[in-house]
Parts: C-alpha cells; sequence; structure tokens
C-alpha cells in the first residue's frame, strides 16, 4: 500500500486540510469585524458517503462546509462578528492543527526509520 493511500494519513491530511480552512475563515471573520452589514461565517465537518474507486463498499469521507451565520444577534449595523469568540476558537483550531501536524510528523519519521533500515 502506498503510503498516501494509508487510512490514517489520508484521515491526518484531509483533517490538516479542513482545519487550514477553518482558520482562513475565522481570520476573514476577525478581519471583518468593523464591516458593516458582514455575517460571520462557520466551517462545519460533514461525513459524506462517496463511490469507492474499485466499485466495492462506500467510502466515509469528511467535507468541510462553510456557512454564514444568520442566526445570532447583528449590532446596529448588522455585523454579528465576537471577536473573543473567533479568537478562541481560532486558538482551538491552532492546537489541533498542530495536534494533527505532529501525528503526520511522526508517520513520516516511521517511514523514515523503515527505508533506513531496510537494507540492514
Amino acid at each position: 500500500m502506498a503510503f498516501w493511500e494509508d487510512p490514517s494519513v489520508k484521515a491526518l491530511s484531509s483533517g490538516m486540510d479542513a482545519l487550514w480552512q477553518k482558520q482562513q475563515v475565522i481570520s476573514h471573520n476577525i478581519a471583518n469585524v468593523e464591516t458593516p452589514g458582514y455575517k460571520a461565517k462557520h466551517v462545519e465537518f460533514k461525513e459524506v458517503l462517496k463511490k469507492s474507486e474499485d466499485g466495492g463498499e462506500p467510502v466515509k469521507e469528511y467535507r468541510t462546509v462553510v456557512s454564514v451565520d444568520e442566526s445570532t444577534q447583528a449590532r446596529a449595523d448588522g455585523n454579528n462578528v465576537q471577536v473573543e469568540s473567533e479568537e478562541l476558537e481560532l486558538w482551538k483550531t491552532y492546537v489541533e492543527y498542530s495536534t494533527l501536524t505532529s501525528r503526520m510528523s511522526k508517520k513520516f519519521s516511521s517511514l523514515r526509520y523503515v527505508i533506513n533500515n531496510a537494507g540492514k
């Protein structure tokens, strides 16, 4: 099995991609805190079933969906960004991303070990 086809590597990679997108959306919200009429956006992770390439069992896949927050109370200018909440969410996302990065690094270290010691 190829390294990139390993289910755990795929999961780590897609998780990192999703968290990167979430960081971008949160940063965009914070940057627009003073923009009249701006509505905060949020990233959700959705589980979807996808047909497998070999025609076998369906495969679960996680995708990100960006939605506009219409439910929270807006200020007088129509903007509904809450900076403190966005900053907290950005910090949590950073920690999650760092954790996945560390796990991916360990996967590469294991692969490097196997390659370096394969002929010994």
